[in-house]
């Protein structure tokens, strides 16, 4: 969790005191822009070409979403210890409401547009943090997108009442063979443990790993998914 930084929006308000003559210049943080987060480790191969994807799709000022854990930054060797921290922290707190702050340091200043926040795996449940900080904050979220997201039911829900949240996107590979889904329930999530760690072990693109892992066909998923987030109103 880091310091945001984002386009400045100026507002005029009458804030009074009895000596208050003239309306009060206050400035408020507007973000703008689409961040990614990637999955656990948040430094996979795929990132950067899905990052260029929705750019292609039309989807602007997009960058790649950090975090304070995680493989990222980290030399080589240290980074499988990484992404097993953040697989961890996927698999039991940050899939529930969290009430701490979650903002953002870079990579939201656009000066206009939308202010959409696309995770995935793990990085769902940053972008889903993220989102539920900001939204309490008083500001808007157009489009939050969850890709094979773990989160918990109940912070599903909320999330999708929130006022401030424009429009949340649930996008399962259930199709795929993902054993996780949004909703899933703890028990559900540990049972999918072994069936997960096959998948990885297979670097074939495989059910929860359908977009992480690098195969021949890789572009055209990346592709496809830039074009359904697009298609969801995503700008």
């Amino acid at each position: 969790m880091v310091a945001p930084a984002a386009a400045v929006v100026i507002v005029a308000a009458t804030l009074t005191l009895k000596s208050d003559t003239k309306p009060v210049t206050v400035y408020i943080q507007k973000p703008r822009g689409t961040l990614y987060w990637g999955g656990a480790g948040l430094d996979g191969d795929y990132i950067q070409p899905q990052l260029q994807a929705f750019i292609k799709a039309g989807i602007k000022n997009v960058n790649a979403g950090l975090t304070n854990t995680g493989g990222h930054g980290l030399p080589k060797f240290a980074k499988p210890i990484g992404t097993l921290i953040d697989a961890i922290r996927a698999g039991l707190p940050i899939r529930y409401e969290d009430g701490g702050e979650w903002t953002i340091s870079k990579g939201m200043d656009a000066k206009e547009g939308q202010f959409n926040l696309i995770g995935y795996s793990y990085g769902s449940l940053l972008a889903a943090q993220t989102a539920h900080f900001y939204a309490k904050q008083g500001h808007i979220i157009d489009h939050l997108v969850l890709i094979a997201s773990p989160i918990d039911a109940d912070f599903l829900a909320k999330l999708q009442n929130s006022k401030n949240i424009r429009k949340v996107t649930v996008i399962n590979l259930t199709d795929k063979g993902d054993p996780l889904y949004a909703g899933i329930s703890q028990m559900a999530l540990f049972e999918s443990i072994p069936k997960l760690s096959s998948q990885f072990a297979s670097k074939k693109g495989e059910g929860h790993f359908y977009y992480a892992d690098v195969i021949p066909n890789s572009s055209q998923r990346w592709k496809a998914l830039a074009e359904k987030v697009f298609n969801e109103g995503v700008r």
